[in-house]
C-alpha cells in the first residue's frame, strides 16, 4: 500500500521540476523584461499584458532578469548655416569736375624774401689785350690777356651785343666754357680766373636780358694737354633745351 504512494510522490516530483523551466521560459519571453533599446509597438504590449500578470502572478518566486540601461542617442551634428550672397555696394557717381584746390593760408608771421642778388657791372679796360672771334654753330669766342679776366670796349660792345641777340631765343642755352693758364704747375688759380671770365661774360649776358636759367658757366682752368686751341679763352657754346618724350596715353601710344 505504501509503494503506490511513494510513486504518486515520485510522479508529482518530477512533473514540478519539468514546470519550473517552463515557466521560466515563460518570464524571458516576455517583452517587458527586455532592454528599452527600441519600444515595441503597443499592440503587442496590450496583448501580453494579461499573460505577463498572470506568469508574475503564478511564479512570484522567480527572479526578474537585471534591466540593462537605454543606450543613450548621438545628437546629430548643428545644421552648417548658409552664406548669403554678398550685397550690391552702390558706386558713387563721378563728379563733372575735380574739386577746387586747396588754398593755403599765407605764415602768421612776415617772411622776409630776398631778391636775386644783381650781376655786377662789367665796364671796359682800355689797355685790356682781349678780342672776339666767331664760331660755327653761332658761338662765340672771346680772347683773354694770360693772367687777366679785363675787357676792352670792343670786346665789351661785342658781347652786349650777342646777348641782346641771345634773349630772342629763349629756347636756347648757352654754356660758358672758361680756360686759364699760368706759369707753373698750379691748378687752382687757373680754375679762378677761368670762372672770374665766365662770370663776367654772364653779367654781360643778364644785363642784355638772357634770363639767368639758360647760362651755364665752366671753369675748366687749364687746358688738357692735346687741346690746341688757345689757352686763355672762352667759348660761348649754343645748345637748344632738351624736349621731353611724348609721355604714352592710357592704351600704351603717344599722344
Amino acid at each position: 500500500m505504501n509503494r503506490p504512494i511513494l510513486s504518486s510522490l515520485s510522479l508529482a516530483a518530477f512533473l514540478a521540476c519539468l514546470s519550473l523551466p517552463a515557466a521560466q521560459a515563460q518570464v524571458t519571453s516576455n517583452l517587458d523584461d527586455l532592454p528599452q533599446g527600441k519600444s515595441a509597438p503597443t499592440a503587442k504590449k496590450t496583448a501580453a499584458a494579461p499573460h505577463t500578470a498572470h506568469t508574475s502572478a503564478a511564479h512570484s518566486n522567480t527572479k526578474p532578469v537585471s534591466q540593462k540601461p537605454a543606450a543613450t542617442s548621438t545628437p546629430a551634428p548643428a545644421a552648417t548655416p548658409v552664406k548669403s550672397a554678398p550685397a550690391h555696394e552702390t558706386v558713387p557717381g563721378v563728379p563733372a569736375a575735380p574739386p577746387p584746390p586747396v588754398v593755403l593760408p599765407p605764415p602768421f608771421v612776415p617772411v622776409q624774401l630776398h631778391p636775386p642778388v644783381p650781376p655786377a657791372d662789367v665796364t671796359a679796360v682800355a689797355d685790356a689785350a682781349s678780342h672776339t672771334e666767331s664760331l660755327p654753330d653761332g658761338g662765340l669766342r672771346v680772347l683773354f690777356a694770360s693772367g687777366s679776366d679785363a675787357l676792352n670796349a670792343d670786346s665789351l660792345k661785342a658781347l652786349q651785343a650777342y646777348g641782346t641777340e641771345l634773349s630772342h631765343h629763349p629756347e636756347e642755352r648757352v654754356v660758358l666754357i672758361a680756360h686759364a693758364t699760368l706759369p707753373g704747375d698750379d691748378v687752382s688759380m687757373p680754375r679762378r680766373i677761368a670762372l672770374a671770365r665766365a662770370l663776367a661774360v654772364r653779367s654781360i649776358f643778364i644785363h642784355a636780358g638772357v634770363a639767368t636759367t639758360r647760362l651755364y658757366p665752366r671753369a675748366l682752368g687749364r687746358p688738357d694737354a692735346g687741346d690746341s686751341a688757345p689757352a686763355d679763352r672762352l667759348d660761348v657754346v649754343i645748345e637748344t633745351n632738351p624736349v621731353d618724350p611724348p609721355s604714352p596715353s592710357a592704351n600704351g601710344l603717344p599722344k
